[in-house]
């Protein structure tokens, strides 16, 4: 399902749109097909009833799915923003730190980083985050409470240190939760289902040029609205992707020994 995000953005929600009207025009005509000549009065009467109370029962999961998917993906930025912000400090703190140390703490952060991009950052990503980050961060952490600080400067730059780690390594657990918390299977199944049982029950209508461009454009938007929650939910492609390149920022400007 993920490979229409891989789309460019305008050919990816193109085909969800010819999709859904495909999808909305096809229990259309067969129901109409079949059931035509058993039109009545108190068909067409039970028939809008039951459309209008699915119709809306199906709007409403769409909005609630949308809304959560979108909160999620808020949450993620705002946890992505503030991972970044704590190795900001704890690149600026080792900038400061005038030990022979600066160097090699440095590299076991720039490690960290650079494994969060390679092996957390994509689909494949484990949900407990990859085994690299984790033994990075570690042996950052170590390095740390070995670190030999001799003077008061040194001692508050280190105890700075160890605590931006301690935030660093819990905003990693809230992205990586965040980052994997796809829509259910079901979800889908429901969605198409009840976008089907809708669209189905207008074939106590005739067949007509405008009821088939009106019902079109329901197809189409219900297609727009259900690319864009499969977007939000997989914040690593697509239209909805989150960027990732602050922490080749930090990789470039805050960690090159150069």
């Amino acid at each position: 399902m993920t490979a229409i995000l891989q789309l460019p953005d305008w050919l990816g929600s193109t085909i969800a749109i010819a999709a859904a009207i495909i999808f909305a025009l096809v229990p259309f005509l067969v129901v109409r097909w079949f059931w035509a000549t058993s039109v009545t009065d108190k068909t067409s009467q039970v028939a809008e009833t039951v459309a209008v109370r699915i119709g809306a029962l199906h709007a409403l999961i769409l909005a609630l799915i949308f809304a959560e998917a979108q909160s999620t993906h808020a949450e993620l930025r705002q946890e992505v923003s503030k991972e970044v912000t704590t190795l900001e400090h704890v690149a600026l703190h080792l900038e400061q730190w005038n030990g022979p140390e600066k160097d090699k703490l440095r590299s076991e952060l720039a490690a960290y980083v650079q494994a969060i991009l390679q092996n957390e950052w994509q689909t494949a990503a484990p949900v407990g985050g990859s085994q690299e980050a984790k033994h990075a961060y570690d042996a950052m952490d170590l390095a740390l409470l070995d670190l030999q600080a001799d003077t008061p400067r040194q001692q508050s730059l280190r105890t700075r240190m160890l605590m931006d780690m301690d935030t660093l390594q819990e905003h990693r657990r809230n992205r990586l939760s965040l980052f994997h918390r796809s829509l259910p299977t079901l979800f889908w199944w429901v969605a198409l289902a009840g976008f089907a049982i809708t669209v189905g029950l207008f074939f106590i209508f005739p067949i007509t040029a405008l009821h088939i461009a009106m019902l079109s454009m329901y197809g189409a938007y219900t297609g727009l609205v259900l690319y864009f929650i499969l977007a939000l939910s997989h914040p690593y492609i697509g239209p909805a992707a989150i960027d990732a390149s602050s922490y080749a920022t930090i990789l470039d400007h805050e960690l090159n020994p150069s």
